[in-house]
């Protein structure tokens, strides 16, 4: 049970994190509708991944932890890194 509260709290605070990040981006580069759109994503991809492969190992599901990474955490990556790539870097010329 302790570790599916430490695991709400830092949730919480990557969060927190990313709207900070978010908002920090928004000041420094001109974000389009298909930039918001990708980081949204790309966060909301990660915070499953986060809450499923802590919950999937807190339980002893490791082979569930390691999917959930894997399917979650991954595409979270990949979406992030083309959202920047595609939509937020070449703003920055």
């Amino acid at each position: 049970m302790l570790m599916m509260g430490l695991m709400w709290y830092l949730l919480g605070m990557v969060t927190t994190g990313a709207i900070w990040g978010y908002v920090y981006l928004q000041r420094r580069y001109n974000l389009n509708w298909k930039a918001n759109l990708g980081l949204f994503f790309a966060f909301a991809f990660a915070w499953i991944c986060i809450g499923w492969s802590w919950g999937s190992f807190a339980e002893g599901e490791p082979q569930s932890g390691a999917m959930g990474l894997l399917n979650f955490g991954l595409p979270a990556l990949i979406l992030a890194l083309f959202t920047w790539r595609k939509f937020i870097q070449p703003e920055s010329k």
